[in-house]
């Protein structure tokens, strides 16, 4: 006691005659805290999997930059499902998890605005929208009614449609087929509206519905397709880009305001600096992923300039009406007059 007594007066000696201001041991009396981090994905190389170069760059970043913060990391849904996670960290049980944005939807509909289908035109435009102030907004109404901060998001690719046995080409060859969807309402309605069916589905039990035949197909990115093996069980794609998917880094605002100050400029720093490399998984899953697919039997059909057309008609319409019907005229507005402005 009488040592760190004296460190502190010599500490404030120093300050007075240098003129330099010292915070004397204030990370020493900082609470030590474990984030538990739960996601889905468990690909050993982070290279070719977004969220798991999110979570260990983040547990890197931060481990590195405080003593008083220690990051577990939770992959291969090991804290429980999807929704049971995030449920858990909107309760505080959890601290963090990696998620796609349509898993809010059920505490805040208003989230549903960042996949409303036939809207978006690419990643780069999806991530301008995610990181505009516009969207922390919305997001800041989340926190408060679901008790969910999400410390940033991500497109990691626009949604297309799979299937087997079927040249899936354009939107009339879709009709009849059943497709795995996210537990979200504007799948259902997007599906619905290209006269398919709809089976809301957990994305742990979606390779074996395919393979068992439970399910004709589903819809994912790109790089999800390549890094759930999709290409196994699935042999026709149709870049019909219908939405994108938007991966949220979610953390539990209880937990958030116990940590000190610098405590959170650690987490948002890591944040920041874990969403760039996922970013940059992502652009080059992007550039690799068709070859792969093809490489594997998977055929991987662009739809002509009609047919493209015809996809985005047929659901672009019926998934703005809903979405007017359940987040109000001004969200969907206050969406489409940013894209305009984003697109100059």
């Amino acid at each position: 006691m009488k040592k760190r007594t004296l460190a502190v007066v010599l500490a404030a000696m120093m300050a007075m005659t240098t003129g330099v201001t010292v915070y004397a041991e204030e990370n020493a009396t900082e609470e030590k805290v474990t984030i538990k981090l739960g996601f889905t994905h468990s690909n050993p190389d982070r290279e070719v999997d977004d969220e798991v170069m999110y979570a260990e760059t983040f547990k890197e970043y931060v481990e590195a930059n405080s003593d008083s913060i220690t990051v577990e990391l939770y992959p291969g849904n090991a804290l429980g499902n999807q929704q049971d996670t995030v449920g858990a960290v909107s309760a505080g049980t959890v601290q963090m998890t990696i998620q796609n944005s349509s898993l809010l939807n059920n505490y805040d509909p208003n989230t549903m605005i960042f996949s409303m289908p036939g809207v978006f035109n690419n990643i780069a435009e999806v991530n301008e929208v995610v990181d505009s102030d516009w969207a922390k907004g919305v997001l800041e109404e989340t926190c408060e009614n679901a008790g969910i901060r999400v410390l940033g998001n991500s497109c990691t690719g626009m949604r297309s449609f799979t299937c087997k046995g079927r040249e899936l080409r354009s939107v009339e060859d879709a009709k009849g087929l059943t497709f795995r969807v996210p537990d979200s309402p504007v799948y259902t309605e997007m599906v619905n509206a290209i006269s398919a069916n709809p089976v809301p589905m957990p994305a742990a039990e979606m390779y074996v519905a395919m393979q068992n035949g439970v399910v004709d197909g589903q819809e994912n990115p790109i790089q999800n397709v390549v890094i759930d093996k999709t290409y196994e069980v699935q042999d026709w794609y149709v870049l019909d880009n219908h939405t994108p998917t938007v991966m949220s880094y979610m953390i539990s605002d209880k937990f958030y305001n116990s940590l000190s100050d610098s405590q959170k400029e650690v987490i948002e720093a890591a944040n920041v600096e874990a969403t760039k490399k996922s970013r940059e998984v992502t652009d080059k899953l992007e550039e690799s992923g068709i070859a792969t697919l093809e490489e594997n039997g998977m055929t991987v059909y662009v739809p002509t300039e009609e047919e493209l057309k015809g996809w985005h008609d047929a659901y672009g319409p019926v998934c703005e009406e809903y979405m007017r019907e359940e987040v109000g005229d001004d969200l969907v507005d206050q969406l489409l007059t940013l894209l305009e402005e984003l697109r100059g």
